[in-house]
């Protein structure tokens, strides 16, 4: 006898995460029969009865913890017969990927106690996991997301872990990623043995859940700077582990509440904290900075690590207690490469670094390094989107056309809209290295496998020589160049549509960042641009006044040279300390002739500070000289008199740098010289966005570039613009830096193309 049934296709991160058994255990409840299916198009339900308002209710309160909605769609279906209970039926593949890939997780608390339970099958084995936890993004191969599209598919389960699999009762009802000792990977080493290697002042290379990492003693500072000579990172500072929130309060940094939430959260990521001043953590950890950036265990095999390293503690209280040991967890990698993944690799690459390498049969089907957040106020800003984060999907509530964007030629990552969604994939590094190369093709690859995408457009950076641009090319498909600045804009733009926020008729973007290729050919980096939602027009409207970059590129790294273009074009005395470098004379010759190209970036004048005020000469790492004059500050300031624009409502620097030379140089002030660096400069920003406001009647601003990344400038000019009525864009959910460019560029092209405003 035929029936009326519902049937709903939802979507959102629904594979992966436990939804099926949730949907079982929820239909059940509400005596419904049916099926319950992964499809390619989303999760298929299918109910016997005619109004399934109540148990979508009931779904929707009682999500797992990973799993998130992003559309439920019901229609009635007739069926030949009423269905005798609730299934969960094999999952269905199609030739259209409308699913979503779901983020890794840390070790939920449940796995936690069996992992330290000797009564346990999964007692210390370091890939317990279930439903609720675990590695999802990095071990797909396809979807839907079943066993046979994993890195687990090499590992039939066992007779003890196939019941659990098939108890709908069981956390682990059909947890494609399950395993236990007798049945799942291994490492090919003791975790035992590692923590001994680690007590003993040795450098171990190990494969984690996103890729191989390099761990040492935090405590230790002879392993430390053996670290850094073998890896050859100079002062970078490296991220820490701790085992809890507990012991990073009591021994390492100030943790306020919302820092602990995201800690805690299931992402795990690194978070900046503030140091504190008796601190275990060796001084060459962090070179010159009052910053550590702290993370917790995120899976089970550092967790074992730990308990080893406190020699194997009974119980299960030492897990919230507070320790002194720390570990340094770095991406085992070698500078501006990606993170090694590949056993052959590491045995190959690693014994370089590390005294061992400890390897797992395991494949990891999708690299990934650990994300990185900053906390400012109540709010998380994104410096690294990775691991645990990507490649959760940004929504809109419009259907987008398929494109693809390549993203920058630094901190790259891909971006392809498809429907009312756009997909950015994790952070991948830098494009002059031959192993980012190798990571960004693998990763398109992937996208393209999974999904079955076809774009109908590209779009790359306007820069000519740019490996991305290049590459575009083998495509053979239609291209457009967006300007990097542009670009930057546009992603605040399209972050704020998908977070539901209506965009003006115009707005202001102002763009702060170290380099970017400008429409003229120089290098930009602190322009404003106004954008016009309607026709997706930009228009530049101001740039913070160029100066010269003797050297080009170099100069990024000696910044005593852009230091020296500020003496000479302020009529000011040469500090003895900028005169030592053999080039220097050279240097101030060419550029009282005007030699030397220039830019307008403030990454650049931020350098060129530093320089002068002999804080950072040369500098060993992206943002270097900002990071180490931010930890100098203590409590901003400001003098009026030096913070002005001039009559084109341009900030007018030379005033602020001849005032920073007088405290800093002359009066031997470097402190207080920081501190009004940073108040004026705040003020001077603040300032000229509003000027240009006001005369073009704008009152919604954009910000993003790298510069934005600075607590100081971004919790400042927050709290002013709130005050005076400017919605001030900020994109949470996006770092500030060029990760963001693909975003941008996808989002821009896919707008161009919907709205007929480019045709392919």
């Amino acid at each position: 006898m035929q029936i009326t049934a519902c049937k709903l296709l939802i979507n959102g991160i629904v594979q992966g995460v436990g939804f099926r058994p949730t949907v079982y255990k929820v239909a059940t409840a509400l005596n419904l029969s049916g099926w319950v299916r992964n499809t390619s198009f989303g999760v298929e339900v299918i109910l016997a009865t005619e109004d399934s308002t109540d148990f979508i209710q009931q779904l929707e309160l009682s999500l797992p913890a990973l799993a998130s909605l992003d559309s439920v769609d019901c229609t009635k279906i007739t069926l030949d017969e009423k269905p005798h209970d609730f299934q969960i039926l094999a999952s269905i593949a199609g030739s259209v990927n409308d699913t979503v890939m779901p983020p890794d997780s840390y070790v939920c608390q449940d796995c936690l106690a069996e992992i330290f339970d000797p009564k346990s099958k999964y007692y210390l084995y370091p890939f317990t996991n279930c439903t609720n936890c675990g590695p999802r993004y990095t071990v797909i191969k396809g979807l839907p997301y079943d066993r046979n599209l994993t890195a687990l598919a090499d590992f039939p389960l066992c007779e003890s872990c196939n019941a659990e699999y098939r108890d709908p009762q069981n956390r682990r009802y059909h947890a494609q990623a399950t395993a236990c000792p007798k049945c799942g990977p291994s490492l090919e080493l003791d975790l035992a043995k590692v923590a001994e290697y680690i007590h003993a002042g040795k450098i171990v290379a190990l494969k984690g859940v996103g890729g191989y990492v390099l761990l040492a003693d935090a405590n230790n500072a002879a392993t430390v700077r053996l670290l850094r000579e073998r890896k050859g990172r100079a002062e970078k500072p490296f991220a820490v582990m701790a085992l809890n929130t507990n012991s990073i309060q009591h021994h390492f940094a100030h943790v306020s509440p919302h820092e602990a939430g995201v800690l805690e959260s299931p992402a795990a990521p690194i978070v900046i904290l503030a140091r504190k001043r008796s601190t275990h953590i060796a001084a060459e950890v962090a070179p010159k900075l009052n910053t550590l950036g702290m993370m917790l265990p995120n899976s089970p095999l550092y967790y074992i690590l730990f308990y080893h390293l406190l020699g194997a503690p009974a119980g299960a209280e030492w897990l919230q207690q507070h320790t002194a040991l720390a570990l340094i967890v770095t991406s085992a990698n070698f500078s501006g490469g990606a993170i090694i993944s590949d056993n052959d690799e590491a045995r190959q690459q690693l014994t370089q670094i590390a005294d061992y390498v400890v390897s797992a049969d395991r494949d990891i089907i999708m690299k990934s390094d650990d994300s990185v957040i900053s906390c400012v106020g109540q709010h998380n800003v994104i410096l690294r989107r990775a691991r645990g984060i990507a490649p959760k999907p940004f929504y809109f509530p419009y259907q987008l056309p398929q494109v693809l964007a390549l993203g920058a030629h630094l901190k790259n990552t891909l971006t392809f809209t498809r429907d009312n969604k756009a997909f950015t994939s994790q952070y991948l590094g830098d494009m002059g290295s031959e192993h980012t190369i190798r990571y960004f093709k693998q990763v398109l690859a992937h996208y393209y496998n999974v999904f079955n995408f076809k774009p109908e457009l590209i779009i790359t950076d306007l820069h000519p020589d740019f490996y991305v641009r290049n590459f575009a090319h083998e495509l053979d498909l239609p291209e457009l160049q967006l300007q990097h600045h542009f670009a930057h804009l546009a992603s605040v733009i399209a972050n704020a549509e998908s977070c539901g926020k209506k965009i003006a008729n115009k707005v202001l973007g102002c763009i702060l960042d170290g380099y970017g290729y400008g429409l003229d050919g120089t290098s930009w980096g602190g322009e404003l641009i106004q954008f016009n939602s309607q026709d997706l027009r930009f228009e530049l409207i101001s740039q913070l006044t160029p100066l010269q970059v003797p050297g080009g590129d170099i100069a990024e790294n000696e910044p005593w040279r852009i230091a020296l273009v500020l003496c000479v074009e302020n009529n000011l005395a040469i500090p003895e300390h900028l005169l030592v470098h053999p080039q220097a004379m050279q240097v101030i010759e060419l550029c009282k002739r005007q030699q030397f190209g220039t830019s307008t970036s403030l990454g650049r004048k931020f350098s060129a500070v530093a320089a002068l005020l002999n804080i950072v000469t040369e500098s060993k790492y992206e943002a270097h000289a900002a990071m180490v004059m931010e930890s100098i500050v203590h409590g901003l300031e400001v003098d009026f008199d030096y913070a002005r624009l001039n009559l084109a409502g341009v900030p007018d620097f030379n005033l602020l740098i001849k005032q920073i030379y007088q405290i800093g140089i002359i009066e031997k002030n470097i402190q207080r010289a920081v501190n009004l660096f940073y108040g004026n400069l705040a003020v001077l920003i603040e300032k000229w966005i509003l000027f240009h406001c006001s005369t073009r009647g704008i009152s919604q601003v954009a910000i993003s570039g790298g510069c934005w990344q600075s607590r100081y400038l971004l919790s400042t000019l927050s709290d002013k613009f709130k005050r005076l009525g400017i919605e001030l864009l900020i994109p949470y959910q996006l770092p500030f830096n060029d990760e963001c460019i693909s975003f941008g560029q996808a989002w821009y092209g896919a707008q161009a193309l919907q709205k007929g405003i480019l045709c392919v």
